[in-house]
């Protein structure tokens, strides 16, 4: 994380020195004194001050889009389930996966073996064991317990993003007063 700080400040300073060589390029090419220090220091903390802000606003705006976006693709829609099918349908585009790809990436969700794959997609197990391999390079996986941790916990993700606060309905409110005692307010 300090590289990234380290990083940004080397490059708001760069951005800010163009800037202000720039300005005393084209305002001060007619003049026939130099630029004071102070001018020149000045212009260059007016410049990195102001690319600074640009630079964090731009990166906050920037996280909070990612953010956005990662609630949008882990929301379940109306109509689709929190699943495992759903976190190997959604993450497939993004992976490049085939369909027969992700249809295998499913199955090792579930916890089938490659024989057990094989056997109901009426293929042969080399074919799984090349599919996997596949399936692993383009997710960044290494492993199935790893593709299955992975949505195993974008289920999670995808359910805790569903809960909504649930309003709190007391009992007597929500069934019928028969048969029980009603009190008199005094």
């Amino acid at each position: 994380m300090s590289r990234i700080w380290v990083f940004g400040c080397v490059l708001v300073s760069v951005i800010a020195a163009l800037k202000t060589l720039l300005v005393l390029h084209f305002a001060f090419a007619e003049a026939e004194a130099a630029p004071s220090m102070a001018v020149v220091s000045g212009l260059f903390a007016l410049f990195f001050a102001l690319t600074a802000v640009v630079a964090y606003v731009a990166c906050t705006q920037l996280a909070r889009h990612v953010v956005q976006k990662r609630k949008e693709k882990l929301a379940p829609g109306v109509s689709e389930p929190i699943a495992k099918e759903t976190v190997i349908l959604r993450h497939a585009p993004d992976w490049g996966l085939s369909q027969a790809e992700a249809d295998v990436a499913i199955f090792v969700a579930k916890g089938f073996s490659n024989s057990e794959i094989a056997e109901m997609r009426g293929s042969a197990i080399t074919t799984v064991k090349s599919q996997l391999g596949r399936i692993y390079q383009k997710s960044g996986l290494e492993s199935r317990y790893q593709l299955i941790a992975f949505v195993t916990d974008e289920v999670v993700s995808m359910a805790r993003e569903a809960e909504e606060p649930a309003t709190k309905i007391s009992t007597q409110d929500a069934l019928p007063l028969v048969g029980r005692r009603k009190q008199h307010v005094a």
